[in-house]
């Protein structure tokens, strides 16, 4: 019988009491409906960074359902003594990510089938498993992994096939985001994230968060031409390069997936001064970003990341800004961290690792181009004051 497993998944604080008692009238305040800000996904761009983008997401808020199958080849058999040391592998700790890095909005519960590897009907080597690598042949995987499992599956959100740690030529892992079904038409799942050699070799577990969040219809941050991973975003969220310092989500995304609220977030999108303070990202409660909308399909985003909860590697914690744009697909730079402390050198491995305003650092950037000038005027512990000046 299978043994199934679930996881389910001072001074300043005077200051900021008067400013916070001083009435609305008297301080700057958002130009806009925070709904102006909202920028609506472009449906014909794939995974398109915008919000109400539809492809049958898997959920971000309450429970996503996943169902985990592990599987070996003939060629590349396990040797593993279980598969529940693979389980431990990716679980609990993927599960526990998601739960701290949506404030608890977000529940991966995953039923993992341990009680042994099931052999697939072909070699490892003749998937042809590189870069490249077909939708066609992709679900021919898949299926086959469902052919060889070869027992009802309920219904889930997202279907992970986990192969053996010997499977050295399933290299990668990629994410099938249409219907999941068996070769007999029963449907299985809204997604199915196929793991590979890169997650015991290189990612960790993070590598079922990144994977995962393309189930959520999240893009990829890092370029596909195959420049530098942190081309254009460094190392600043999952999306793009896993094993960056600060992967903790973008508050863009973060207010996409319904983990953030509209109370959480400031739109500009009328000229003027306007004043904001703003709390990291990574910590519970507080505003999380200011918006400052440019067009129908762009705008230029402003957050605080520290160095805690899930960024604790961040090599410089402070404000950092980005572009967001809805017609750049994933791959080709939807978001783009701007690099507000050029030639600095970066650190952490990249050049805009460091790109984050700061009180005693640099304070302030202008995007010329846009009209829009960003200036951190004070600090209370991690939580930052700004002002947004837009021509």
């Amino acid at each position: 019988m299978a043994k199934l497993l679930s996881f389910a998944g001072s001074a300043w604080a005077i200051v900021s009491a008067i400013l916070t008692s001083v009435s609305a009238a008297s301080l700057p305040q958002p130009r806009a409906d925070v709904s102006a800000c909202k920028l609506k996904a472009n449906q014909s761009v794939y995974l398109s960074a915008g919000f109400g983008y539809d492809l049958n997401c898997a959920p971000s808020v309450g429970t996503l359902s996943a169902f985990m199958i592990f599987v070996d080849f003939s060629d590349q058999s396990a040797t593993e003594s279980s598969p529940d040391i693979l389980r431990d592998f990716f679980l609990p700790a993927a599960a526990d990510w998601y739960s701290t890095s949506s404030y608890g909005a977000l529940d991966l519960s995953v039923t993992a089938d341990t009680s042994r590897f099931y052999r697939m009907p072909a070699t490892a080597v003749s998937y042809n498993w590189e870069r490249g690598l077909t939708a066609e042949v992709h679900e021919r995987y898949i299926q086959d992994a469902l052919a060889a499992y070869n027992a009802t599956i309920p219904p889930v959100d997202v279907l992970y096939i986990v192969p053996t740690a010997n499977a050295s030529a399933i290299t990668y892992s990629p994410t099938f985001v249409g219907d999941v079904r068996t070769r007999d038409g029963t449907y299985v799942a809204r997604k199915s994230v196929t793991f590979g050699y890169d997650g015991y070799r290189t990612w960790g577990f993070l590598v079922l968060n990144h994977e995962t969040g393309h189930t959520m219809c999240l893009p990829d941050y890092y370029p596909y031409n195959g420049s530098a991973t942190g081309l254009f975003i460094g190392g600043w969220d999952l999306m793009g390069l896993i094993s960056g310092p600060s992967p903790d989500y973008f508050a863009w995304d973060k207010w996409r997936l319904g983990w953030l609220v509209d109370s959480q977030v400031d739109c500009v999108a009328e000229p003027g001064q306007t004043s904001h303070v703003l709390s990291p990202v990574e910590v519970v409660g507080g505003k999380k970003a200011v918006v400052v909308k440019h067009n129908d399909t762009e705008a230029l985003v402003i957050e605080v990341r520290s160095s805690t909860g899930l960024d604790t590697k961040s090599c410089a914690a402070g404000v950092l800004l980005y572009t967001v744009s809805t017609i750049i697909e994933t791959g080709e730079g939807p978001v783009n961290v701007l690099n507000v402390t050029p030639g600095s050198g970066g650190c952490a491995g990249d050049e805009l690792n460091d790109a984050t305003l700061t009180l005693n650092g640099i304070n302030s950037y202008t995007i010329a181009d846009w009209g829009v000038k960003v200036t951190v005027v004070a600090t209370n512990g991690e939580d930052f004051k700004l002002t947004i000046d837009v021509l």
